[in-house]
């Protein structure tokens, strides 16, 4: 059935039904939040972090771009000006987000800050421009294995193992796993592995243990993936890869953590 619609005499003034209302980057936000607030044990801020990236990576929002204010956010997001910019804080300490006071929250067009969090940066092999995060999953478990990790951390009773599937800008998977004495961390283990998505663990392990990292050695080889390490990533099994060894330490030499990671030497370069 047909409505019928009533003619309004013009008043030079646009009605309200004709005024343009939407806001495409707040209605992305507004679902992204809502869907990513659903996952039992995330905090806010972590969901508030999420969903901005998933504006990112789904390209709502593009390198250049302007955040909108932080106080519209927590409109959009429905949160606290603390827990927003706690997120962009976070995003900024990835290199995600670039931050000026009285200027506003831009989307990188680079990662600046990828050595502070990875201690080196990825490159595009045909330009060497750095290559972005784009994309993570991220769990974690415990392992009494020993290894290239037990050596250097010492041989614990358990080791705290967090694993990482990455996606870079030009499309190359790779895979990580980050390796802690257990007892260094306590709780680490049970929080909501996404809470550690899109957000370096450095500055994570100083704000909740209070474990500042200060430096870090690394050692690179090109492998052929063995087996394994290819269904634990879902990379293909056979393929060159970089194998990166990163050894992180304290002021006073002690170890933090010890980190193995896995790239393709096809599209990817390092910059160490």
């Amino acid at each position: 059935m047909k409505r019928s619609r009533k003619t309004i005499p013009s008043t030079g003034n646009p009605s309200p039904s004709t005024r343009q209302t939407a806001d495409p980057i707040a209605d992305f936000l507004k679902r992204k939040m809502k869907s990513t607030t659903e996952v039992k044990g995330r905090t806010k801020r972590t969901a508030a972090r999420l969903a901005i990236v998933a504006a990112i990576s789904e390209k709502q929002l593009k390198p250049g771009d302007f955040l909108p204010a932080e106080k519209k956010l927590t409109d959009i997001l429905g949160v606290s000006l603390g827990t927003v910019q706690a997120a962009l804080r976070q995003l900024q300490v990835m290199g995600v987000v670039i931050r000026r006071r009285g200027f506003g929250s831009i989307i990188a067009s680079v990662e600046p800050m990828a050595r502070s969090v990875w201690h080196f940066r990825f490159v595009s092999k045909a330009d060497g421009t750095p290559l972005r995060i784009t994309d993570e999953d991220v769990w974690i478990d415990t392992t009494t294995e020993t290894g290239d990790w037990s050596q250097y951390l010492g041989y614990a009773r358990r080791y705290l193992r967090i694993r990482r599937r990455l996606t870079l800008q030009n499309g190359t998977h790779a895979g990580a796993e980050m390796f802690i004495d257990g007892s260094t961390t306590p709780g680490l283990e049970n929080i909501e592995p996404s809470e550690l998505g899109m957000v370096g663990i450095r500055p994570y392990l100083e704000e909740k243990f209070g474990i500042i990292t200060t430096g870090a050695t690394h050692f690179v080889k090109t492998v052929s993936l063995d087996a394994k390490s290819a269904k634990t990533f879902g990379l293909r099994a056979g393929n060159t890869m970089f194998e990166i060894h990163a050894k992180a330490y304290k002021q006073d030499r002690s170890p933090v953590y010890f980190q193995r990671i896995y790239v393709s030497v096809d599209k990817c370069g390092l910059n160490v």
